[in-house]
């Protein structure tokens, strides 16, 4: 199967185009740039200028704003004016997606526009379940007269395009031929990136964004593939959608973002969390520090994975330690000192099974010293040199034996030595589960702060998950073993290997908010927190809001302003709840799906 990349086993930079956004270069040799987007009412010129101004001071280097309508486009003019008297050249981007003319109106004032194919120019359509082959090109030329415009008045003006898709806003067209698939996402964006093509114009760059890191990743993975294969090199943005807010939100960040920089994808990159803009930049700056950190000139050694990059399956493995690691259990965490929330507990790298046995933690260097240890009953933890695995074999096979991922060597960034020991597993025919395990020795930035660990453990582990690689979880990042525990477990939730606790997929918010989100995310939290196995999609308007909480069990959308519409799963259940009934209301609707429980007692 073709590669997606240059390398999987070290950071090699897949070349792109470089595109021009004002005086900011993207692709090519630059630097990976940063992007954040606004949330306030661009019609509101004034707090429009002011976050601007904030975020540019924060070091974002492109600011997006959104542009639902002709007012919001217009308003961009005294923005932009405003903006630059005020001493600023950060380009800006006007965020486009249901009106072609507020494009064309946008143009003249921004560096820059986004355009998200499935709403810029496709109709939704009622009870149509397919599209005849002449039908489909009849859209298509359609697409083609309302995008033609925008594509000269930005090749006229110096203007650049991205050409955005996402995962939860693929137009019906495209989902009755595709289904919602990253195959589609995919194709979606290159429909565009066709006529781009066919009028000589190259300044445009690519997105493929989603809330589930998973297929965030295997998108991204498929377009550098496709891409390639039509002869397309713009530059990619990266971004997980609606991630949310707090620490699980920096989490799934790092493990999509960051997962595709190791493997050198991506160019410029947004971190999309629920709360100030302004929060979201230093996190995208960490990641990509990281990223330009491991990057190497050239490709280390090879090996044949066996893997569908673009397709989740989990690797084979069987079953040890009273059935918790390995075969189909869900991946287990581990923890060094005492957790409650850890399935296994190390003390002086050794944990008591439930059958009474042990499970210890050692570095081998010969197979004679694992052996031993074998034949004591002990179920083994082995960290032996990647290079090693084949002496190791006849060992290792049929026995109690987790292989644990070595530190890094030969060039190879930490993930790319994980992949590398399933590999040669592979090779040797083993089953042997992997420990996925993240210290000290697997920092690129040994100074690094604790959050700044947890954003390279992210990665790390987020990455080698998303290849169905990863048996047992550990990090050990801060004296805290429960602390370390939870991480853990907050990084399998976000790869959406385990779930532990409630999650929330929940938009940035931005001028199309329909209300305060931050406070509405706040207050849902506090009332369901408690519930353990329950997904909740938190969303500021309808634009991408039902698509993109697909994943989710409920869903609290603004429908109007002031007013709520309820979803459970996919389904729209109740609209135009007053914004002061909707979180009871929401409450009410987990109750009567059997999913609540009440709240322990404090």
């Amino acid at each position: 199967m073709d590669n997606y990349c240059i390398s999987r086993f070290n950071c090699v930079r897949t070349p792109t185009k470089e595109v021009s956004v004002g005086n900011v270069k993207i692709g090519g040799n630059n630097h990976i740039v940063v992007q954040s987007m606004t949330n306030t009412k661009t019609c509101d010129v004034d707090a429009s200028v002011k976050q601007c101004i904030q975020l540019a001071e924060a070091g974002c280097e492109i600011v997006r704003l959104t542009a639902q309508n002709l007012d919001a486009a217009r308003a961009l003019k005294d923005i932009s004016k405003k903006f630059r008297a005020a001493g600023f050249d950060t380009p800006l981007v006007a965020d486009i997606h249901f009106l072609p003319q507020t494009a064309m109106e946008a143009v003249e004032h921004v560096e820059k526009i986004r355009v998200n194919p499935g709403n810029f120019t496709d109709k939704r359509l009622d009870g149509k379940t397919e599209y005849t082959d002449a039908e489909y090109e009849a859209e298509l030329e359609k697409v083609r007269e309302k995008f033609t415009p925008l594509v000269l008045r930005c090749k006229e003006l110096g203007r650049a395009i991205r050409i955005g898709t996402n995962h939860g806003s693929l137009s019906d067209r495209i989902r009755l031929r595709y289904g919602d698939t990253s195959y589609g996402m995919v194709e979606s964006a290159l429909e565009f990136a066709r006529i781009c093509r066919d009028l000589n114009f190259e300044n445009f760059l690519f997105s493929f964004k989603s809330s589930n890191t998973r297929v965030m990743t295997q998108t991204y993975r498929l377009a550098a593939k496709m891409m390639r294969e039509e002869g397309f090199a713009q530059p990619l943005h990266l971004g997980v959608t609606e991630a949310g807010f707090g620490t699980d939100a920096r989490i799934k960040s790092s493990m999509g973002i960051g997962g595709l920089l190791f493997d050198g994808l991506g160019d410029t990159i947004r971190v999309s969390l629920t709360e100030d803009p302004v929060e979201e930049i230093p996190v995208a700056k960490d990641i990509a520090r990281l990223a330009e950190k491991i990057r190497a000139e050239r490709a280390c050694e090879q090996a044949d994975e066996g893997i569908d990059f673009y397709n989740y399956n989990r690797r084979e493995s069987v079953t040890l330690a009273d059935g918790k690691i390995g075969g189909s259990a869900v991946p287990a965490a581990a923890a060094f000192g005492k957790s409650e929330s850890a399935d296994f507990q190390f003390e002086n790298d050794s944990a008591e099974l439930q059958n009474g046995g042990k499970f210890i933690l050692k570095k081998y260097e010969s197979p004679e010293a694992l052996e031993a240890d074998l034949k004591s009953g002990a179920t083994v933890a082995a960290e032996i040199r990647t290079a090693d695995v084949e002496k190791f074999a006849p060992v290792a096979d049929g026995a109690n034996v987790v292989f644990v991922a070595p530190a890094p060597a030969d060039g190879r960034h930490p993930a790319g030595e994980a992949r590398m020991l399933a590999a040669k597993l592979r090779k040797c025919g083993l089953k042997n589960p992997v420990w996925l395990k993240f210290d000290d020795s697997k920092l690129a930035n040994k100074n690094a702060d604790e959050l700044s660990k947890l954003n390279e453990a992210s990665i790390y582990i987020g990455s080698l998950l998303a290849d169905g690689i990863g048996d047992i979880v550990s990090v050990e990042i801060c004296p805290d073993a429960e602390k370390n525990a939870k991480y853990a477990l907050a990084i399998l939730q976000g790869a959406r290997a385990r779930k532990s606790k409630a999650e929330y997929i929940a938009c940035p918010s931005c001028g199309r908010t329909l209300y305060n989100i931050q406070e509405a995310v706040a207050k849902i939290e506090a009332a369901t927190s408690h519930l353990k196995n329950v997904t909740i999609g938190v969303m500021g308007c309808i634009v991408n809001g039902p698509g993109e909480m697909a994943d989710a069990d409920f869903g609290y959308v603004g429908g109007a302003p002031g007013k709520i519409n309820l979803y459970k799963s996919k389904k729209c259940v109740a609209v135009n709840i007053p914004q002061e009934q909707a979180i009871e209301r929401l409450v009410e609707l987990i109750k009567a799906e059997g999913k609540w429980s009440e709240p322990p007692a404090e």
